[in-house]
Formats: C-alpha cells, sequence, structure tokens
C-alpha cells in the first residue's frame, strides 16, 4: 500500500510549515501528486535528532536588470543531529533540466538558532532567461517520499526587489577568491575552480573581502556538493574591515566537490533578502 504523501507547510512558534505556494509530495511509487492541505504525523512538523526529511524551499524571485530573473532555494533539514548526502539525480533534481545541476547534495542538520527554524536560506540561486515561462521545480526523494518546490514568477508575494536597486549605496560585500582572482557580489558571487587538493590533508583556501558600505559581516564555509565528508577550520569567521579570510578544508575522499563561501551581514538581514554574497569553489580530490 503506498505511503500517504507527507507535507509541512510555513514556519510558526518552532513548527515548519513550508510555503503553500511552493511545496507538493509525492507518494513513493509516484502515482500522482496531492497539493495542500492534506494531514501528515505531528513528528514531521518538529526538528528530531534524526530520521526525518530534508525539504526544498523556493524563496523569492528577483527581477534582474536585463529582464532575466533570479529563483532562489533553500532547505529545511528537520535533523538537529543527522546530515545527509543526495547526490545530483533521480533523488535530487531540478527541471527542467537546463537548470539542473548546480543544486545542493549535502544537506547539514538544522541550524542550532532558534529564530532560523530549521531552514538553510540562500543556499543557491537559479538564473532564467527573459521570456521564461513555467516553473523551476527543486525534487528531493528522501526515505520514500518526494518533496518538490516550484518556483514561479507569478505570485506577487514571493517577488522581491533587489535592495541594491533601491539604494544609492552597495548592500552585499565583494568577495575575491585569491587563487584565481574571481571576483563578485550577491547571490552569485563567482563560481571558482576546480581545485586540486589531496584526500584527508588540510587544503589553504582564501577570499578577500570588501564590505564596502556596510559595518560588518561573518564569513562561513559550507559544504555544498561532493561524497565524503568537509571540515573547514575555522569554518565561521566574524569580520569588521576589508581583508583576506582563510580558512583551511580537509575532504575524507576523493571526488568532486564545490564549497559554498558565504559573507552574511546578520540573520536579521538575511530574513529579508539583504546583505549577503555566495560564492562557490569546485575542488577536485584525488
Amino acid at each position: 500500500m503506498p505511503r500517504k504523501p507527507l507535507v509541512v507547510c510555513g514556519c510558526v512558534a518552532g513548527l515548519l510549515i513550508l510555503s503553500c505556494i511552493g511545496l507538493v509530495a509525492h507518494n513513493a511509487q509516484g502515482r500522482g501528486q496531492q497539493r495542500l492541505p492534506q494531514d501528515w504525523p505531528l513528528s514531521i512538523a518538529n526538528v528530531l535528532p534524526h530520521g526525518q526529511p530534508v525539504i526544498p524551499i523556493f524563496e523569492s524571485w528577483i527581477p534582474n536588470p536585463n529582464e532575466t530573473i533570479l529563483f532562489t532555494f533553500g532547505y529545511i533539514n528537520l535533523n538537529s543531529d543527522e546530515a545527509l548526502d543526495i547526490p545530483v539525480g533521480p533523488d535530487n533534481f531540478i527541471e527542467p533540466k537546463q537548470f539542473n545541476g548546480f543544486q545542493p547534495t549535502h544537506f547539514d542538520p538544522a541550524p542550532k538558532e532558534p529564530a532560523r527554524f530549521a531552514r538553510h536560506q540562500s543556499v543557491f540561486a537559479v538564473t532564467v532567461p527573459k521570456g521564461f515561462k513555467g516553473d523551476v521545480v527543486w525534487a528531493l526523494r528522501v526515505r520514500g517520499q518526494t518533496y518538490s518546490s516550484p518556483a514561479r514568477a507569478t505570485r506577487e508575494e514571493y517577488g522581491i526587489e533587489d535592495l541594491e536597486s533601491l539604494t544609492e549605496a552597495p548592500v552585499a560585500p565583494r568577495l575575491k577568491f585569491a587563487a584565481s582572482g574571481l571576483t563578485g557580489r550577491g547571490r552569485n558571487a563567482f563560481v571558482a575552480g576546480p581545485v586540486s587538493a589531496p584526500a584527508g590533508r588540510p587544503v589553504p583556501l582564501r577570499v578577500g573581502i570588501e564590505l564596502l558600505s556596510r559595518p560588518r559581516s561573518t564569513v562561513t564555509w559550507y559544504h555544498h556538493q561532493g561524497p565524503g565528508k568537509v571540515t573547514f577550520d575555522p569554518k565561521e569567521v566574524p569580520i569588521k574591515a576589508d581583508g583576506d579570510v582563510n580558512t583551511t578544508a580537509t575532504f575524507s575522499q576523493s571526488g568532486d566537490y564545490v564549497v559554498r563561501v558565504t559573507a552574511l551581514e546578520s540573520l536579521a538581514a538575511l530574513e529579508q533578502h539583504c546583505c549577503y554574497s555566495n560564492g562557490y569553489v569546485k575542488v577536485t580530490v584525488r
């Protein structure tokens, strides 16, 4: 007998509820789909140590000056102690397939900060061309259940104005990847690499940061894609002035990885989709 589709909807008082525009749950046999509202076990709304799903989230759409549109995505991991790894493929994909491939495959446990409600926000973004019609759907299959989050630019409540266009002062810090000189700002500051690294040995990584008009930022490194465990030392560096930020990354096994570096002013700013930059570094580990 097929399992009943499970869905969570929004973020209230510690209970995780996803936006009703964005989430569809499919049964394990893939026989159709069911839109909200629907019943689901109470446990699925709470963060537990392990055994819970990871759920993709469409967060916002942002019009670009060149009339392309940026869709931003994050995810909710309802496990406080369990990270999940879901390679790109039948259990982790984006449709249309032209946008598939840069979504995360490593999903960290729920953040410790209560205000984040287990959300990992603004993890990656997809740019769709001018005139694009339809949805961009990110789907994850976890423990026999498939959760999909369709991004669309037809709901005003999900559209946001980029604060950069509403002020004369820049709000996103500038990042520069030292090894290649690539630089940028905003949700897709740069994609650098590949950098070569040996398995099991620390590899130095360095980014330069310019705060521009902002008073502070915190630079944090994340395991975005790749088969093994990635350890950063340090993982997080608060800064109050322009300069270089150094870390080392140790990769537990060989394979192709992507690490993400985020410079973020504050969690409060992130809630407003403001004042952060994401950079991505491809790493080939042998």
